[in-house]
């Protein structure tokens, strides 16, 4: 594995802990405007530390934080530091930042987001952590809705926006839910009693080398659960470590030889009827009003973690019922002249072909994909795959590659990608976008990727 991030710290858990409810300390967080930040900011900030951060632009979340008390800087420099006891970065964050060379040279502790989480869900008696390279979110967000009916509701970590319109509902003690992310490991710093695992499949090409090296790390952190594992026995690269996780293991999937099997009863325009069983004795039917067969699987998964939980059928039933989805996953967002418009997060080729194949069985008409890949090394390594799913769009305009934390790579261009796909493929400059949408497609509209689209969402609603 490549790019391993350094631990400049030698900091405990438990010292760790300490800082973030000490009413005297102060917590710096660089890069506080990203998603997990933000909540652990905010996190910090109920239980009584001073809270600081800084990021390199202004955002609805920072400005949220400031509103809080929360001295938020707009630029990373080193006085952003100040007289911090405790310095977390995003992983997002380099290492010649300047508030973290500042850190070092002050001898303040320095811990990356993932440590951080490690250390402060000690003090959750339940830790059920949900990992996956798809579907995290909104399993979580599933989660959320099931156990929010028990009578001391959980404290939820998201990586989108819950029904509650924010990625943390700050809860009870009890239980602590959250996304288990793979990228540098950041899941072997946790410490779950059940751990959760939907899918597998190369990703993080930047730091992992090959699939290999993410199984393994998969398996790693699948064995940290407390009390069981339950992974998806469908999932190939899954299924091969299933044998190798130390820990108790429930499987679940559509096939048999799991533990737990679903089978979808019933279609509908916009969700689905399925039931389960569990070692072939049917434990009932449910239903979810969300697009995406792929979400069966999802809701399956949230459904048994609440079940060896302990919580009702019937309270399990209700929740998934009336869950509507979250912000950001085959999201409504309004129309443009009468075209129907959607955000999707998707930026991995399988999320993309569940999306676009999801759109359409929904809108039923012609499906324009304007998509903004994420990262030159994910766009690089998984090139054919792109190819293959972008082409299920009837009309495609492909924007320039969001870089996020990299720097470009020769050849890997959107141009190149455009002319690789060929036939329906436009590459198109942000400025001329919603020009080349108005004139060149038709039907549905969805923004597609995990990049920066909040100028495009203000243009293409203007009408």
């Amino acid at each position: 594995m490549g790019n391993r991030e350094h631990n400049y710290s030698s900091i405990s858990y438990d010292a760790i802990r300490a800082l973030s409810v000490d009413r005297s300390a102060h917590v710096h967080f660089v890069g506080i405007g990203g998603v997990s930040m933000y909540s652990l900011a905010v996190l910090t900030l109920s239980y009584g530390a001073t809270v600081s951060g800084s990021d390199r632009v202004e955002s609805d979340r920072t400005r949220d934080l400031m509103l809080r008390g929360v001295q938020v800087f707009i630029a990373h420099t080193e006085g952003n530091v100040g007289d911090a006891d405790l310095v977390v970065y995003s992983h997002a964050i380099s290492q010649d930042n300047p508030e973290l060379c500042e850190a070092r040279r002050l001898n303040i502790p320095l811990v990356s987001r993932a440590q951080y989480l490690g250390a402060i869900m000690l003090g959750y008696s339940s830790r059920i952590g949900v990992s996956g390279s798809h579907g995290k979110s909104t399993t979580v967000a599933m989660l959320d809705s099931i156990f929010s009916y028990i009578p001391t509701p959980p404290t939820v970590l998201s990586g989108a926006d819950l029904t509650i319109g924010s990625p943390l509902r700050i809860g009870s003690h009890d239980v602590l839910i959250y996304e288990a992310c793979e990228y540098k490991d950041s899941f072997l710093r946790f410490s779950p009693t059940i751990s959760v695992a939907l899918n597998l499949e190369l990703d993080h090409t930047d730091y992992f080398e090959d699939i290999d090296a993410l199984k393994c790390s998969f398996c790693n952190a699948l064995e940290r659960a407390g009390r069981f594992a339950l992974v998806n026995g469908d999932d190939e690269n899954l299924s091969s470590i299933i044998k190798k996780i130390k820990s108790p293991v429930i499987s679940f999937g559509s096939r048999e030889g799991n533990d737990y099997r679903y089978s979808v009863t019933s279609f509908r325009q916009v969700g689905f009827e399925f039931e389960i069983s569990r070692f072939g004795s049917v434990i009932g039917n449910f239903e979810i009003n969300v697009p995406g067969v792929f979400n069966v699987a999802n809701a399956t998964a949230a459904i048994i973690v609440a079940l060896e939980y302990g919580i009702d059928r019937d309270i399990i039933f209700e929740a998934l019922r009336t869950y509507r989805g979250i912000t950001g996953r085959l999201e409504y967002i309004g129309s443009r002249y009468g075209r129907r418009v959607f955000y999707d997060y998707a930026h991995h080729p399988t999320e993309i072909l569940a999306s676009v194949n999801a759109l359409k069985q929904q809108v039923n008409e012609p499906l324009t994909v304007v998509f903004m890949p994420h990262t030159f090394s994910r766009t690089k390594a998984l090139w054919n795959e792109f190819c293959g799913a972008l082409s299920q769009a009837d009309h495609l305009i492909i924007t320039d590659i969001y870089p996020a934390r990299e720097k470009p790579i020769s050849g890997v261009t959107s141009q190149r990608l455009a002319d690789t796909i060929g036939n329906s493929a436009i590459y198109c400059p942000e400025e001329s976008i919603i020009e080349k949408i108005d004139s060149s497609t038709s039907g549905s509209i969805v923004l597609m990727g995990a990049g920066d689209f909040e100028s495009i969402k203000k243009e293409i609603l203007k009408t």
